[in-house]
């Protein structure tokens, strides 16, 4: 063991010390010439396992620096690192209280506190939730208590002959797809409805998709908003659609697995006005709070309904009726073997506070501001989409007048440009009809200064490729 740990010293030392590149594309082709990737039957040497660990670390996207811009995430959680770290080291289970007492108390810790956040708990409710391993899920668990909560006899006699309707925006993460894929719904039964102008859902179109949906007999079930959506940040508007979803009695999810945090924030929690509203409520902690991938969490205000969707089998063997039978974990959840994942989001929570998500917020959206400032007051660049939250979505225009299939062009060679220089690692999108550059900011150390030199990166490589 001690051999294995003097490795990992090593090559974190090296990882965290060394000037590096924020990214280092390579070929897929010419990497497996550099790795040795083969499995054999005979075991290898010590030497070889840290040379391939090495090569992991290596070529891996650096997503703590400030200049990776690319994803939902990115920056580094110190106390959520030792949790990950403990975590492994225990290799814990969270489907029984028995093998893993802490983490359960933790986890619930976290689900309580995470709903008083979202208004799941007050003094007329009590919130119900378990962590899950990623916005996917918590979503396809959504919609599994959605049909249960429409359709209950659908877990024990399946379907029969009724078409059930799953209503998202046009905005909404691909998870939802692959939700009514799984849950045998079908994707024709996934209804897109339109957003307006600001990228938020259309309350008068949902009506409308409900209303025909009812028409050809089909039976709407779920209603899926999305808060920060994946292109441009947007926030769907809850009072609204929470009271369609009363009129037509069907379930509302929120979709928080990047926006959920603005609840922490006074000063822009408005954002999700009226969430408590909603029937579930998904959150992904890997994502802005910068806990290790994974650590999500689906969230529900009716305390049970977890239970009554997800169980089943397991009392036999494994949910034994003891005295701690009440903290058992795993009949909430779709897994069987779980991570115990609560460690490190529980203790980033810990060493900060919810002021130090507040904080975090708070000075995000300001340097978003400044971002859409110095993008604006450029004669080269320009917002495509409105940037309500922390995704930037601004396009290179040259002075020389180019069409949206050339700008398109332009803008996806610029990302890989600078990906290529090793300068910035971003990525590009496609909004109504117009591809840019979208930034995202979800590293809490990223400074005015390191906006300035993406921008100006932006610029000085446009106008290298208009030139060529």
């Amino acid at each position: 063991m001690q051999q294995y740990l003097d490795i990992f010293e090593q090559l974190a030392q090296q990882y965290l010390q060394q000037d590096r590149p924020v990214s280092k594309p390579i070929k897929a082709e010419q990497l497996k010439q550099i790795i040795n990737l083969s499995l054999g039957k005979k075991g290898t040497e010590l030497e070889d396992l840290k040379q391939a660990a090495g090569h992991y670390l290596n070529y891996q996207p650096d997503t703590a620096q400030v200049d990776f811009f690319k994803l939902l995430y990115s920056g580094r959680n110190n106390p959520a690192l030792l949790g990950d770290w403990v975590t492994s080291l225990s290799n814990a289970n969270m489907h029984t209280y028995q093998v893993s007492p802490v983490a359960t108390l933790m986890e619930l810790e976290l689900v309580e506190q995470l709903n008083r956040l979202v208004g799941f708990t007050s003094h007329t409710q009590s919130g119900d939730g378990v962590m899950v391993s990623g916005g996917s899920q918590a979503n396809l668990i959504a919609m599994m208590m959605a049909r249960h909560h429409g359709l209950p006899n659908i877990k024990t006699q399946g379907f029969g002959n009724q078409t059930l309707v799953a209503l998202v925006s046009d905005q909404a993460h691909y998870s939802s797809q692959k939700a009514v894929n799984l849950l045998g719904i079908g994707t024709d039964n996934l209804i897109a409805v339109a957003s307006d102008d600001q990228g938020k859902l259309c309350p008068a179109a949902l009506t409308t998709a409900i209303e025909t949906s009812l028409q050809k007999g089909h039976k709407p079930f779920y209603i899926g908003l999305t808060a920060g959506t994946t292109v441009t940040g947007a926030f769907d508007p809850i009072p609204e659609c929470a009271a369609i979803a009363d009129q037509y009695n069907l379930w509302l999810h929120i979709d928080g697995a990047w926006g959920a945090p603005v609840l922490f924030s006074q000063q822009h929690k408005h954002l999700l006005k009226g969430c408590q509203l909603a029937d579930s409520f998904s959150w992904d902690a890997h994502k802005l709070m910068n806990v290790p991938i994974t650590a999500a969490v689906i969230l529900t205000r009716h305390r049970g309904m977890l239970e009554q969707t997800c169980a089943g089998g397991g009392d036999d063997y494994l949910f034994h009726s003891d005295e701690n039978a009440d903290y058992n974990l795993g009949q909430k959840s779709i897994q069987c073997g779980r991570r115990a994942d609560a460690l490190k989001l529980w203790l980033s929570w810990k060493a900060i506070g919810s002021h130090g998500f507040a904080d975090k917020v708070n000075r995000l959206q300001a340097l978003k501001h400044y971002c859409v400032d110095q993008i604006s007051a450029s004669d080269k660049l320009h917002m495509i989409a409105p940037a309500v939250y922390l995704n930037v979505l601004f396009q290179y225009r040259p002075l020389t007048p180019l069409n949206q299939a050339q700008l398109r062009e332009l803008n996806i060679a610029l990302c890989k440009h600078m990906q290529a220089q090793g300068c910035a690692y971003v990525d590009y999108a496609k909004y109504q009809g117009e591809t840019g550059i979208r930034l995202i900011l979800a590293n809490g150390d990223t400074q005015e200064k390191d906006i300035q030199r993406l921008l100006g990166h932006c610029l000085e490589f446009g106008n290298q490729l208009v030139a060529n």
